[in-house]
């Protein structure tokens, strides 16, 4: 058997019933862009049944890592605000530090992609600093929530995090109280409430940290960010990861991210395979099996 080296900091998820194959996938990618390692992940969720919790922990004991489900009571987040498409569980993210055992911890959202290896996340220093993430170009609204005007939003969907720090500092009390004083403010859930406490004193980190779907609109301005033109184009063709960012997923028939068919690649080796994106009919199989040119001969004969 090959020694694996053990991957320092571990990995946290947090998922509702919605998410957690999804959880599923990107642990997968992460196993499978860094196969010299051994991580130890984490899943933070409100439910879990037996049987996935049994896949789940088989599937990464069998490529060498350990897997942890810590339940969680929703009843901690009555009243949290959840608009958009976001749910609860985006919240459990703020008891991170609380719930796992070390002084480091990276957070990955579960509409990600690993597709290089995490040892970058090894050589960030984050010196005094809460945590590292990289910038939301999407977000127009520090004033609201009484942020800097020199601040930067960040995404906190990926997030290497200083637990100590953290706790130090009284993050998640302090998040818990802008949420409960301000929940009109709240646009991206916890989000929200991490920036307006943290107030941009954080590390930020280059774009391919966490590759957000925005890169790919045409047009985009990015002038409002530190981004260089270098970054930009690093994080889009060198990404150490994809973040399949806003409503639309990967996963759903009509997505149209140009790099879908990367969670694709992954999904199909999950204990939770769906062998169709959801929202696709009958009607959709039965296009795909037709080649184009068939198709305008069908519509051209029979219409």
């Amino acid at each position: 058997m090959v020694t694996k080296i053990s991957f320092e900091i571990p990995i946290v998820f947090c998922a509702d019933r919605k998410f957690i194959s999804h959880a599923m996938t990107t642990m997968l990618s992460v196993l499978k862009t860094n196969q010299d390692y051994s991580f130890q992940f984490y899943l933070l969720g409100n439910e879990l049944g037996e049987s996935q919790k049994d896949a789940i922990s088989k599937t990464v004991e069998s490529l060498g890592s350990t897997f942890e489900f810590i339940k969680l009571n929703d009843e901690v987040f009555e009243n949290f605000p959840a608009p958009h498409h976001f749910s609860i569980a985006s919240y459990y993210r703020l008891l991170i530090s609380e719930l796992i055992p070390s002084t480091k911890a990276i957070y990955l959202d579960a509409d990600i992609i690993v597709v290089s290896s995490m040892t970058e996340f090894l050589k960030i220093d984050l010196e005094n600093k809460v945590l590292a993430a990289v910038a939301d170009p999407i977000y127009k609204w520090k004033s609201e929530l009484g942020m800097k005007d020199s601040a930067t939003y960040f995404n906190s969907g990926v997030m290497l995090i200083n637990l100590d720090l953290w706790k130090e500092l009284d993050i998640t009390n302090k998040a818990f109280e802008f949420i409960h004083n301000h929940p009109d403010k709240i646009r991206f859930v916890d989000q929200c409430a991490l920036n307006a406490v943290i107030d941009g004193d954080y590390l930020e980190l280059t774009p391919r940290f966490n590759q957000q779907a925005i890169l790919y609109r045409e047009g985009f301005y990015f002038g409002e960010t530190t981004w260089t033109g270098e970054q930009i184009k690093e994080a889009v063709d060198s990404p150490i990861l994809i973040h399949y960012t806003g409503p639309s997923k990967p996963w759903e028939y009509n997505s149209n991210h140009p790099r879908k068919s990367e969670y694709w690649k992954v999904q199909k080796d999950s204990p939770f395979i769906r062998n169709f994106p959801e929202g696709m009919t009958r009607v959709d199989h039965i296009k795909r099996l037709f080649p184009v040119s068939l198709e305008k001969n069908l519509k051209k004969w029979f219409f």
